[in-house]
Order: structure tokens, then sequence, then C-alpha cells
């Protein structure tokens, strides 16, 4: 009877243990990154898987799940348990998709755990291919107003704040600009001619421009991009111009106990501040902030409340 009642009393505890052992987080920490592979998204989130395993030891797989204008793959980790397993690598695409789709599969807030604003960047860059015949925003302004909705500007697809960025510089400008929306960041397709322009993170495109493949012609924000240091702000060049905060995060699944978010919190901010992701968000003109769970959680909700008051008089709208 004693052994019986040990053995009970021992089934009793390993049972009390066994929600602290899920929370040991032992499976492989899956990343899911709502855009195309190769982008400056999935690349920045491979570097950083790198710098997980290397600093916690722990397995991380980057699963691309792009399209739909981010929103397969939110909606996965929106679905996904709390578990501290999965979670979403994306970008300030995440703020205006939640005003500007209304028939979102999930709410932006409620379904959503933030974990931590990873970096920020300088606005963005209307950018030109490298044959481009357009080498000044004086040139490309004249041309886009001589024929109106003959040049057009690629997007990582509508409602993307590629898309917003595109549509406030023409609501800035007075000009007719034709949006081409794609699944992934358009970069091939700008320096292929396909595109005339696009309106991206220099972060995004650091490869290209460096590589002297896409040059700026000018960009949002406050201040000019380390990467494109000698392209002038919308401001300097005298456009009012609506700007797009350039910003990179992770969010887990609603619900998520504190204990996890914790966990989850402190190994991603660990490896944001390796030699190997501060150098290249450096690189690439970015920032790492590694931002805790509260005051993105913050930030993210003031943002969508801007949002509701500035992207409703543009006239996009999605289902």
């Amino acid at each position: 009877m004693l052994l019986c009642r040990r053995a009970l009393l021992g089934a009793a505890a390993v049972a009390a243990l066994l929600p602290h052992l899920a929370r040991g987080q032992t499976q492989p920490l899956r990343i899911v990154v709502p855009f195309s592979a190769g982008s400056g998204t999935d690349v920045m989130a491979r570097i950083l898987a790198e710098a997980i395993t290397k600093s916690s030891g722990r397995v991380v797989v980057v699963d691309n799940k792009p399209g739909a204008g981010n929103v397969i793959g939110s909606q996965e980790v929106a679905r996904a348990r709390p578990d501290g397993n999965t979670v979403l690598y994306t970008t300030g695409g995440h703020t205006t998709s939640a005003v500007l789709m209304k028939k979102l599969p999930y709410d932006s807030i409620e379904d959503f755990t933030p974990v931590t604003l990873l970096a920020r960047s300088s606005g963005f860059a209307l950018l030109v291919g490298d044959k481009s015949p357009f080498r000044s925003m004086d040139q490309f302004v004249a041309a886009a107003k001589a024929q109106p909705g003959k040049l057009n500007f690629g997007s990582s697809g509508v409602g993307n704040t590629t898309h917003v960025m595109g549509v406030f510089f023409c609501k800035g400008t007075g000009l007719d600009l034709l949006h081409v929306p794609f699944k992934g960041t358009p970069t091939n397709e700008l320096m292929g001619g396909i595109v005339d322009s696009a309106f991206l993170s220099p972060a995004v495109a650091s490869a290209q421009i460096r590589a002297g493949l896409l040059r700026g012609l000018g960009i949002s924000g406050h201040k000019r991009s380390t990467l494109l240091p000698d392209v002038p702000t919308f401001a300097e060049l005298g456009l009012q111009v609506q700007d797009i905060p350039a910003w990179s995060g992770f969010f887990a699944p609603a619900k998520m106990p504190a204990d996890v978010l914790q966990s989850l919190y402190e190994i991603i901010a660990k490896a944001a501040q390796t030699p190997s992701v501060m150098n290249y968000m450096r690189d690439n003109g970015g920032e790492v902030e590694a931002l805790p769970p509260a005051p993105f959680k913050a930030f993210v909700a003031s943002e969508i409340e801007r949002y509701r008051r500035v992207l409703p008089p543009l006239g996009i709208e999605l289902n």
C-alpha cells in the first residue's frame, strides 16, 4: 500500500511538472517569414536563426510562407499553439494590413503576442534600376507629370507598406503612378526593368544597392540612410510625403504564458546582440533595438491607431 501511495505521489509530481517541461523549449523554434526566400527579411531571419542556435543551443527552422500581402504566414502563426515553438518575423506591414484589410482571417492585435521589435532602419527609398533614365528626383517627377499613369512602381503586395508608401508619395506630390503588386520584394523586377520604380527600405535592397544595380532618388524619414548617404530625404527635396517607419519584429500566437514569452524574448534579444546580427544590420542601414514585449505591444497599438486616421483617405481597401 505504501509503495502504491508513493507511486501515485510520484505520478502526481511528474504530472505537475509537465507544463514546465513543455515550456523548456526542447522542440525546434520555427520562424515563419511571410516573404519569399532571398528577401531582405528572410536573410535577416536566417542570420538571426543561426545566432540563436549558437547562443542558446536551440535548433531554429526558418519557414517561408509568402503571399496574400503577408497574410498567409501571419495566419499560420495566429493559429499556432502559444508554446514558444512558433513565431512570426515580419515588418511594419503587420500594422498597415490591420487597417487596410477589412476581412483579415485574424485580429492583428488580439490574435498575437508581441515579442520584440528587433530593428529599425531609415524610411523607404524611391529606387530605380541602374539602366533607368532617371538619375534625379526632378527627372522622375518631370516624366511622371508629362505622362500621368505611364510610370509605375512595384510593391510587395496590395496593402503592403511598400504599396502604401507609394500611395503616400503620389498623394504628397500629386503624381499618378501605376501600382504593380508582386508576391515578394520586387528587386529583381526593378533591376530587370519590368517596373520603373519601387519604394523599398534600403536594408531590404542593400546588396543590389552596394552592387550598383539599384540607385535611390529620395528617401522618406527624418534622416538620410547610411546606405544612401548621397540621397536626400523627401523633405530636403521639398516634398511633403507621409512617412511609414521601417521596422521588423517578432510576434507569437496570442495567450502566451508570461514565462514562455520572457524566455522567448531573452533568447532573441541575446542573439540580436551577437556580432553577426549587429554587423549585418549596420551594413544594411539598420539599428538593432530588441525592444521588450510591453513597449513593443504599445508601439504596435499606437501605429495601428495612427493608420486608422491616415490610411482611409487613401482609398486602399482590401478583402
